[in-house]
């Protein structure tokens, strides 16, 4: 028995165990699966519409990809059939979604739905297509039928206007008794080298129902957007049920006035505005304006007329006045001099009113590389020595670069630049060789000075004045080599070098304090002050023979090796700056007969500056002494001996 319970047991555990949740779920999902057409299962080939009289009937050419849902042109707000037919049976798979749009289940296939029904006494009949038909035909007497147009392409929705016996139409009548659908048409009229018109349609009142309406067009507007029917100078406006906006596109010819005219007992207001170019002068006639700028201060003329007001605009182009079409706000030339040949650079900012071709003009023995025109490389060519790039209206950045047959020389000067035209805002950049010694400078005032030689002028006046002093051996013209040297370190350096030699001059000649404390510090702080000295020198001679010479160049961000000078209104040719320059080598070969002429010196400075530092002693000999003990004291038996002098 306990044998034939396990078994039971296992039996029901295996049945219990299959199928496993994972088999079931990939089960429920393939029967969950998405048709692969989605959201494009269903597609309406043909429409065909007969009305006559009160009867109406749709016919619907359908196909399905999939077993799905089809929208009907059936809702709350317009024509309901009395009945529906699939296939020629009773179809019976139908229902409503919340915002009232009537749903058909159809199956897969080919299939034909006719509705049909009578309009009663409604005036206007709309039939909404959530999905657009490929082609539509129809077959109306008594009704005027707007939504299919003459090629059979079918808008979002279809209208009819019951036509009255005399041949007028029953517009004022509305399906279910609801309002008409209210508009607001927005006119924008673009005023430029060509003319446009940019036409935006809103709803005013609620959506749900479709909107086929007739807006007349401008005299000679041709409409350019895509899809919109024109018959009669009216473009036929086909908006679906739940479409608040819609907006075309259409073109104007260039004519001497355009006039404005509002509709009358239409239901929609109208609201003009002027975008005219500077290059029109409109005169305004008519209604007055309710705005004359924009939120962002452009002037452009805005009207709302009532029914039946106008607008008369005159339109003129002014006449040219003689003057400057190019203007150059920024001229930036950089050079590069080398030993064989150079290379040169010119940027310009340029702004011109009219397209055309600019002439520049390069240096002589000058090859153009390179033309670029707001960062696109244009192959141009060069003739001679012009250069003719072409100008779009507007702002541009022109960028030339080409190489000249100019070795650098002593005397250097920047090469003839013709830009053209005047221009503002000048700048030309010379990037100095490495192994060049720049002894002077020019151009236009502000740029860049050589300091140096105002330098050497005080150095040789305080030569002249250190040489009158007797407290040292050296002459005027000792002290002037001393100081073209030293013009190469910093000027408190070289003042540390002058005092030391003075201050070795003044303790010859005073008398050293009696104190021995005192007479030691001045030794100590006079020995600190000569190495700090020697170290100078050092700094000197190392600056002279293995830096770059220092000729205190200063002024608008200039240095050794890059030269900037800048003015602020120019003619057609650019600035040519100068400079006068030597190899470098020539001024470490001065710098090394300078330093041969200090070590010279140096050996005859220090044997005198050991004359002067040794005069009266070198070091004396500090006593500690102790203070004298009290005569009425005891006498302490803990008293040490006196200290032997130092």
């Amino acid at each position: 028995l306990a044998a034939l319970g396990a078994q039971g047991v296992r039996a029901a555990t295996v049945e219990q165990a299959f199928p496993p949740p994972g088999l079931l779920e990939e089960l429920k999902q393939r029967l969950l699966e998405k048709p692969d057409c989605l959201p494009h299962c269903a597609d309406i080939s043909r429409l065909e519409l007969a009305a006559q009289g009160d009867e109406l009937q749709v016919m619907l050419k359908l196909h399905t990809a999939h077993r799905t849902a089809v929208p009907l042109p059936v809702n709350r707000k317009s024509w309901t059939p009395d009945q529906i037919m699939l296939d020629n049976a009773p179809i019976s798979g139908l229902a409503r979604d919340p915002g009232g749009q009537l749903w058909a289940l159809v199956p897969e296939g080919l299939h034909t739905i006719i509705l049909l029904g009578t309009t009663g006494n409604e005036g206007v009949v709309q039939l909404p297509l959530p999905l657009k038909p490929h082609m539509g035909t129809y077959t109306v007497k008594g009704w005027a039928l707007k939504g299919i147009q003459p090629d059979g392409r079918v808008g979002s929705s279809i209208q009819m206007i019951r036509l009255q016996p005399g041949g007028g139409s029953a517009g004022g009548a509305q399906g279910g008794g609801a309002l008409p659908p209210f508009l607001s048409v927005q006119r924008v009229l673009h005023l430029g080298l060509t003319w446009q018109v940019s036409t935006t349609i809103k709803r005013v009142t609620p959506t749900g129902t479709p909107v086929v309406i007739s807006i007349p067009l401008l005299a000679d507007e041709a409409v350019a957007t895509a899809g919109l029917q024109v018959d009669q100078g009216q473009v036929l406006v086909n908006m679906a049920a739940d479409q608040r906006t819609l907006t075309y596109a259409s073109t104007l010819p260039v004519t001497p006035q355009i006039r404005l005219v509002a509709p009358q007992a239409v239901p929609w207001t109208e609201t003009w505005i002027l975008d005219a170019s500077p290059i029109w002068h409109c005169d305004l006639e008519g209604i007055p304006l309710i705005q004359q700028q924009d939120p962002s201060g452009i002037w452009q003329p805005r009207w709302q007329p009532w029914p039946g007001e106008h607008v008369t605009i005159r339109i003129r182009r002014p006449a040219a006045i003689s003057g400057q079409t190019v203007t150059i706000d920024r001229a930036d030339m950089v050079l590069s001099p080398g030993q064989r040949f150079g290379r040169g650079e010119l940027d310009l900012n340029i702004r011109t009113s009219r397209g055309g071709q600019h002439t520049l003009v390069l240096p002589p023995k000058a090859n153009l590389q390179m033309v670029t025109i707001g960062g696109r490389s244009l192959p141009i060519r060069q003739d001679n020595q012009f250069v003719t790039v072409p100008l779009q209206p507007g702002a541009q950045k022109v960028n030339m670069q080409w190489h000249q047959l100019a070795p650098f020389a002593t005397w250097f000067k920047a090469p003839l630049v013709k830009i053209g035209e005047s221009a503002v805002n000048a700048r030309v950049t010379l990037n100095m060789p490495a192994k060049r010694w720049i002894l002077f400078v020019g151009g236009p005032r502000w740029g860049p000075a050589v300091l140096f030689w105002s330098y050497l002028t005080v150095i040789i006046l305080a030569a002249l004045g250190l040489g009158r002093i007797s407290l040292t051996p050296l002459k005027s013209w000792q002290w002037l080599l001393l100081g073209l040297g030293l013009t190469q370190i910093p000027a408190v350096m070289a003042l540390i070098i002058v005092s030391w030699l003075l201050l070795l001059g003044l303790r010859e000649r005073q008398r050293m304090p009696d104190r021995n404390l005192a007479f030691d510090a001045l030794q100590i702080g006079l020995a600190l002050w000569t190495l700090v000295a020697l170290v100078c020198l050092f700094a000197a001679v190392k600056a002279g023979l293995a830096g770059q010479p220092e000729m205190q160049i200063q002024g608008n961000q200039s240095y050794f090796m890059q030269l900037h000078w800048t003015q602020d209104r120019i003619t057609e040719s650019m600035p040519r700056p100068w400079v006068v320059s030597l190899p470098v080598w020539c001024f470490r070969l001065l710098m090394l007969a300078w330093s041969l002429w200090l070590a010279l010196a140096l050996l005859n400075w220090l044997k005198w500056g050991w004359q002067c530092f040794s005069k009266e002693g070198l070091w004396r000999k500090i006593v500690w002494r102790k203070p004298k003990a009290d005569p009425g004291a005891a006498p302490d038996s803990t008293e040490k001996a006196p200290e032997e002098p130092i």
